[in-house]
């Protein structure tokens, strides 16, 4: 089985990207797991033929059973994130997300806080069809949440990721199509 995980965020040493590499972590060993990280090469939607890094993005999606994203908790999207979600909902891509089983893992200060996000994100994958799962993690400090091999320290957070990541691996969702299906942990 193959996930594929982005971060919505440029920054490599931003904390959602080390959410995203920490999630690795607590995948199952059986899984292979690949981190996609041309989201700064991602134009805006246009006409014409599929820009080379949105075919390559639609391709990697097309090959894993699910993906996972991590995303900052902000009232918008991060623009880039933005326009990787339009291209992967748009018919020009073929579907890719259709059936799709999706982790949507947003960290915050406080839970509410990533309730845009958490709308935003799940409104874009369940237009593309995708089974979306999700968890809102709240960090009051990014630093105490990872130990020195980059793991994540928390035991209740690593839990609630471990639902979230339990779902998008699971056997019978990367199988099977379906509908838009939203799932809270």
């Amino acid at each position: 089985m193959k996930i594929i995980g982005i971060a919505g965020s440029l920054r490599r040493g931003a904390y959602v990207w080390r959410l995203l590499e920490a999630s690795s972590w607590e995948l199952p060993a059986t899984v292979d797991f690949e981190i996609w990280d041309g989201l700064d090469q991602i134009p805006p939607v246009s006409d014409g033929e599929l820009p080379q890094p949105v075919d390559a993005l639609c391709r990697a999606v097309s090959e894993a059973h699910g993906m996972l994203i991590t995303a900052p908790a902000h009232s918008t999207l991060p623009v880039q994130l933005s326009h990787a979600l339009d291209w992967l909902s748009s018919p020009r891509a073929g579907a890719v997300l259709l059936g799709k089983p999706v982790g949507v893992v947003t960290a915050c200060l406080r839970i509410h806080e990533a309730m845009w996000t958490q709308t935003q994100l799940r409104r874009s994958l369940g237009a593309a069809g995708a089974v979306v799962h999700g968890a809102d993690l709240a960090v009051s400090s990014a630093r105490s949440r990872f130990d020195a091999t980059g793991q994540l320290a928390d035991k209740e957070f690593r839990g609630r990721l471990r639902k979230v990541l339990d779902e998008v691996c699971s056997p019978s969702l990367a199988r099977a199509g379906g509908s838009a299906l939203f799932h809270d942990h």
